[in-house]
């Protein structure tokens, strides 16, 4: 009869040297494994449960559990409810038209900010202050500001020789107000990406294309233009997507 005799240290040694060759080779996925489990709970599965209530029947204002019904909420949405094809327009006409005017402005001064002067970060932090604002106080405010009868916009448009406008009273001029205060609010975080785009830029091609006698619109179209496309395309996606989800201005100033 023989005994066997286990070395337990060796045991233990070529143990954690798994362990450790393991977790070596699979490193690229722990290190990010904490992230990925809270954007699980915070956005993955928020969007399943909405896409799972969306094939339900689910009454709020009862105890009753949610009911599977199929596609009878999209067949309802798109082929009985008269509202719903004008409320995606109103929202593609509300998202396109800010998001315009905001690239439009918020471009304009990036390009104006990209250089050195006296006051440079003093004029920075003050255009960066509609940022600050919660968007339901600064719908208020701007609520009271077009208000028909007592708005103060009404009176610095007579300024200028110019009749009062209803802003949000009136339907052929609620949608381009509404507009006008998405525009103001979010232009500063669309004028802060790009600055900070357009100050990475490197400054060899700009220093080349003035030697080479390059006017300003052709050096603007050769250089920053296509060098600034992922930026671009960044503030584009987020505002489009943010602006595709606005409720509070609207509701406040509009009254939906």
């Amino acid at each position: 009869m023989s005994v066997q005799v286990i070395d337990m240290k060796s045991s233990k040694g070529s143990f954690g040297e798994i362990v450790l060759d393991t977790i070596d080779r699979h490193i690229r996925w722990l290190f990010p494994m904490p992230a990925i489990l809270v954007a699980g709970g915070l956005f993955i599965y928020p969007f399943i449960r909405l896409i799972y209530l969306s094939f339900s029947n689910w009454m709020l204002t009862t105890r009753q559990a949610p009911s599977f019904v199929g596609f009878a909420n999209y067949l309802q949405a798109f082929t009985e409810d008269t509202h719903f094809w004008k409320s995606l327009w109103l929202t593609f006409y509300f998202a396109i038209g800010s998001v315009t005017g905001q690239f439009l402005i918020g471009f304009g001064l990036a390009l104006a900010l990209n250089r050195k002067f006296r006051g440079e970060s003093v004029f920075r932090t003050f255009m960066l202050f509609p940022i600050i604002a919660t968007p339901v106080a600064m719908s208020l405010v701007w609520s009271m500001l077009m208000n028909p009868m007592m708005g103060h916009l009404n009176y610095y448009l007579s300024l200028f020789g110019l009749g009062p406008s209803e802003w949000a009273a009136s339907r052929a001029t609620v949608m381009p107000s509404l507009i006008m205060v998405e525009i103001w609010h979010w232009t500063p975080m669309t004028m802060l990406i790009l600055l900070a785009g357009l100050k990475s830029l490197p400054q060899d091609p700009y220093e080349a294309a003035i030697m080479d006698g390059a006017s300003k619109v052709q050096i603007f179209f050769k250089i920053p233009l296509p060098l600034m496309q992922p930026y671009i395309f960044l503030i584009l996606l987020l505002r489009f997507v943010h602006s595709m989800k606005v409720f509070d201005k609207i509701y406040v100033i509009a009254s939906g």
